[in-house]
C-alpha cells in the first residue's frame, strides 16, 4: 500500500496565520481515510535570504508528487 491510496488531495498553504506558531510554508494531505488534514512537508526560510525573498518564493512555488511504483 502506497500513501497516495489514503490521501484524497493536496494542498499548499503559505501559512500567513502561522499555523502551529510556525513561519513555514505548509504541504497539507487530505486523507481519504478519516476525513482529517496532516502536515506532510514544511518549507522553512534559509537564513541566507531576507524575508522579502522567502515571500516571493513563496508565491512562485510549484509542488508535485509523483507516485512511483517500486
Amino acid at each position: 500500500m502506497s500513501i497516495f491510496d489514503t490521501i484524497k488531495s493536496f494542498e499548499f498553504d503559505k501559512n500567513r496565520n502561522h499555523i502551529f506558531n510556525i513561519k513555514s510554508g505548509i504541504v497539507w494531505g487530505h486523507s481519504n481515510k478519516s476525513n482529517s488534514s496532516s502536515p506532510l512537508l514544511y518549507i522553512s526560510k534559509p537564513k541566507s535570504i531576507s524575508q522579502e525573498e522567502f515571500e516571493e518564493l513563496l508565491e512562485c512555488i510549484d509542488i508535485q508528487f509523483l507516485n512511483k511504483k517500486i
